[in-house]
């Protein structure tokens, strides 16, 4: 497992066997506002390196995303569709369940209660 840290958030990673399928599970942690976002989104393409473009984000303790957040969420989605990977949600809370209904993502990016229920269900 990886860690990214930044002011106020960090975000970790870790390659996993999903069904036989390399994915990235990355775990946002903390808060992406106007004192982080824009350096967040310029180290962001960490979570590619090892061009696994396969992914399940588990947001389940990220406490805040401002536009910039966003943007950059559905940036890494376009990311992945480009290289024809598949991306799922595996945990949000209260207050994202909110941004992310807002947000209208594409149908084929899922969104679970957990991480293991989208390994269950990818």
């Amino acid at each position: 497992m990886s860690r990214t840290d930044f002011e106020s958030f960090y975000f970790e990673k870790e390659l996993a066997s999903v069904k036989g399928t390399n994915v990235q599970v990355v775990s946002f942690c903390g808060k992406i506002s106007n004192n982080n976002a824009f350096e967040i989104s310029r180290k962001i393409n960490v979570i590619f390196d090892e061009n696994v473009y396969n992914v399940i984000l588990d947001l389940t303790k990220l406490e805040y995303i401002n536009s910039v957040g966003v943007a950059m969420l559905l940036t890494m989605i376009k990311t992945v569709d480009q290289h024809s990977g598949k991306i799922m949600i595996g945990g949000i809370n209260h207050f994202l369940e909110t941004v992310i209904k807002l947000m209208e993502l594409p149908n084929k990016v899922g969104i679970h209660n957990s991480v293991d229920e989208a390994k269950t269900l990818w």
